[in-house]
């Protein structure tokens, strides 16, 4: 596994990572796939803050994770917001505590000292991940979402740096 800044060049796969996910899955709360332009404003952020990390296996793109800004309000700026996406069959091998792991640490570089996870509470794949990983269950929002017809709980996850 390598794990590299993602580039333009990511961007078509790493659409196309996510998209399923919106399609299939209640593991991101959009109802619509996005645009290549949509991802890019969503992910790909032009400040020291963000970051997003493309996951490569054998030159093969298989997932992406990001650091991206919890609160526009600078008192926060101590703290980020975590987020893994694999593509399909790359789940359950170990990559999402390498992504982890690396973006733990390149949080902690850019000075960020809280790092959270939001995730659906029906999701417990991440919850699992992110628990074995440190991060402690910090609250539950109920019917927070509506996606395929559900209403869905939410789930937030916390780990100090």
């Amino acid at each position: 596994m390598e794990i590299t800044a993602c580039r333009q060049e990511h961007l078509s796969k790493l659409t196309e990572i996510y998209n399923y996910y919106v399609k299939n899955t209640t593991v991101t709360f959009n109802l619509h796939e996005l645009t290549e332009e949509e991802f890019k404003n969503d992910f790909f952020h032009n400040d020291n803050f963000s970051g997003t990390y493309t996951i490569t296996d054998n030159d093969s793109i298989i997932g992406f994770g990001c650091i991206s800004r919890f609160n526009r309000k600078e008192a926060y700026d101590r703290s980020a917001y975590v987020s893994i996406y694999l593509k399909p069959g790359n789940t359950g091998k170990g990559l999402g505590a390498g992504i982890l792991n690396f973006l733990e640490n390149a949080a902690y570089r850019k000075g960020i000292r809280s790092l959270i996870a939001l995730i659906c509470k029906e999701n417990t794949m991440s919850s699992s991940l992110f628990s074995k990983n440190g991060y402690r269950l910090a609250g539950e929002l109920t019917e927070a979402g509506e996606k395929f017809g559900r209403l869905l709980d939410v789930v937030y996850y916390q780990k100090n740096l």
